[in-house]
């Protein structure tokens, strides 16, 4: 049986909606502070971290963009241009929804380091790599959709892989040296999980234009995986590692003419201000130290030497007879 609402009742029903979407709009402006001031923490939420935190990866980047550039062009034997985004550290999940099906997703190690890394290279650019390589003048023609990498075309990817780690390996030695070893290749990316869903990872991305193809090339690293040289991926600069003969030669140089400080003690007492006091010419004062015992010599305050003492050519002298070490 139907029943006509009246106005009031019409109006309380429209006074409950606004109250129901006024509490969720409240939900989404996320937790909000207590009496106290105190504002909840997330701790799931690690992955709010500035890329600034890591400038270290912007040299690895730049280093393993040139490399990727020029490796690809001398491969392929045509021009491939390539340029680094800007990283982006977010939830592990978030990085899988990024990648496509299928795409040639391959598992690394990079030792000494703990954990998995993925490369990826989405499928335009993977299947305009095989065009290219089996000469096809119909670049970008193939049908990518609903198929997967034949044995042969999964061969010529990890042809171009082999080849891109070396690159990879490069870019890192200014940072920290590693060696990358190759773990295995997947196509669906739920078959590549190196880490929970929540874990944040550092994403870096690669843009390559082929002719008139562009595919991208991902590199996900976990941020677990980097803690114990994250005060390298840290600094804002980088040291040169290799040595310059002469400067090395004209650092040493300047060190030994640098004056220190010798000391050798011939012993220690303890006397009281009486004592001192009633001193005379003459007096003996007693030293905790024997004529036999070997004298200890500090240099800048830190004991180095062991040895007896003696007259040398006229002068008071120290034979060094042991090194002491810490």
């Amino acid at each position: 049986m139907s029943q006509v609402l009246s106005q009031d009742e019409i109006d309380a029903l429209l006074g409950g909606l606004d109250e129901v979407a006024d509490s969720d709009a409240e939900e989404q402006q996320g937790p909000s502070a207590d009496d106290d001031g105190i504002v909840p923490y997330d701790f799931a939420s690690s992955t709010a971290m500035s890329r600034a935190k890591f400038p270290g990866f912007a040299v690895i980047n730049d280093h393993f963009n040139r490399g990727l550039r020029t490796t690809l062009s001398s491969i392929l034997r045509v021009m491939v241009d390539s340029s680094a985004v800007p990283i982006e550290i977010i939830p592990f999940k978030d990085f899988l929804k990024k990648i496509p099906v299928p795409s040639s997703l391959h598992i690394l190690k990079m030792e000494p380091l703990r954990g998995h890394t993925i490369l990826v290279m989405d499928s335009q650019l993977v299947f305009c790599i095989i065009e290219i390589f089996l000469g096809s003048k119909f670049i970008g023609k193939s049908r990518i959709e609903g198929r997967e990498f034949t044995s042969i075309e999964q061969r010529l990817i990890k042809r171009i892989v082999n080849s891109i780690l070396k690159d990879l390996t490069k870019a890192w030695a200014p940072i920290y040296p590693i060696t990358i070893k190759y773990v295995r290749s997947e196509i669906n990316p739920q078959f590549a999980k190196i880490i929970q869903d929540e874990d944040a990872v550092v994403v870096c991305k690669f843009q390559l234009d082929i002719e008139e193809m562009s595919g991208i090339i991902y590199l996900c690293v976990p941020v677990s995986q980097i803690q114990p040289i994250k005060s390298r991926l840290q600094k804002s600069f980088q040291l040169d590692e290799s040595e310059d003969p002469a400067w090395k030669k004209a650092l040493i140089r300047n060190l030994m003419d640098v004056p220190v400080e010798l000391k050798v003690p011939l012993g220690t007492t303890e006397l009281t201000g009486s004592e001192i006091l009633d001193l005379e010419i003459g007096d003996i004062i007693q030293l905790d130290t024997r004529v036999d015992d070997k004298l200890i010599a500090y240099i800048q305050d830190e004991a180095k030497f062991a040895g007896v003492p003696g007259i040398y050519r006229g002068q008071r002298a120290l034979k060094i007879e042991k090194v002491l070490t810490e």
